[in-house]
């Protein structure tokens, strides 16, 4: 009998051990061509028809939600109510990051605060190089859009935003310096004055680096005018100084190239 009972207890532990089932992690779908297509051409009348004509389509669908929790949190980390706005392309890139990088004018713009209006949650998006729409508009020196995207942040979140970094560990700012504009430098800067000591150490290049490296020293004299406890980190533990240093070198020897060739077109 005293078996019988162990027997039971051992078969009763076994029934309330719960097996845990990894969730299954859904790819994201392809974004729809006509939407790529207006967002590329920042025809913002037609994307404002295109998402309307959604909505119309999905009106009556009645949408149950399980979790109460996750339905109270905050609305900017939900995804898009917009089927259409959770597409991306090959890259990763919403439609967000496609306007952003597309252009400056005013169709850009306002295609930039129709998507927005929709899903806000797309400000912070990361596509496959993790970068954010905001990288994506310094990157092609996009100024006005790049002023726009952070005024659409608000203060809540827009030191947050400014700060991610992509998968090089880089800002916005970074994507900045690269343009060699420093009307976008500008916008970033007086939005958060503090931006230059991002990243501080690790592996990654600090934005003052970046401009020492391509030689762009007005950038860099403006960074430090600004913070003087800017970052001077950069990869495989060097420094700004070392990109200094390095950049003197390669024009020392500019100059001794030119110098030889004039040598011998007086011979």
């Amino acid at each position: 009998m005293a078996a019988s009972s162990n027997t039971a207890e051992r078969s009763g532990n076994r029934t309330a051990v719960e097996v845990e089932v990894e969730p299954t992690v859904t790819a994201p779908a392809a974004m729809n061509p006509e939407l790529l297509m207006v967002a590329c051409h920042g025809s913002d009348t037609q994307l404002t028809s295109l998402l309307s004509s959604e909505e119309q389509d999905t009106a009556s669908v009645v949408v149950v939600e399980i979790d109460r929790a996750t339905a109270a949190a905050s609305s900017q980390a939900r995804a898009p109510s917009s089927l259409l706005l959770q597409g991306v392309t090959s890259d990763g890139d919403s439609a967000l990051h496609v306007v952003a990088a597309a252009g400056d004018g005013g169709g850009y713009l306002r295609s930039a605060e129709v998507i927005y209006g929709k899903a806000r949650n797309l400000l912070e998006a990361r596509n496959k190089g993790g970068n954010t729409p905001l990288h994506c508009a310094a990157r092609e020196g996009n100024v006005e859009m790049l002023a726009l995207l952070v005024r659409l942040a608000g203060e809540e979140r827009v030191a947050a935003l400014r700060r991610m970094q992509n998968e090089e560990g880089e800002t916005a700012l970074h994507e900045a310096i690269r343009a060699g504009d420093m009307r976008l430098v500008d916008v970033l800067m007086t939005a958060d004055p503090c931006l230059a000591r991002v990243p501080d150490g690790g592996a990654g290049a600090s934005p003052l680096y970046v401009a020492v490296a391509l030689r762009r020293y007005a950038i860099a004299r403006d960074l430090h005018e600004r913070d003087r406890q800017l970052s001077y980190s950069g990869p495989a533990g060097q420094n700004a100084m070392h990109a200094a240093v390095l950049q003197s070198k390669v024009a020392q020897n500019k100059i001794k190239e030119r110098t030889n060739v004039v040598g011998h077109l007086d011979l």
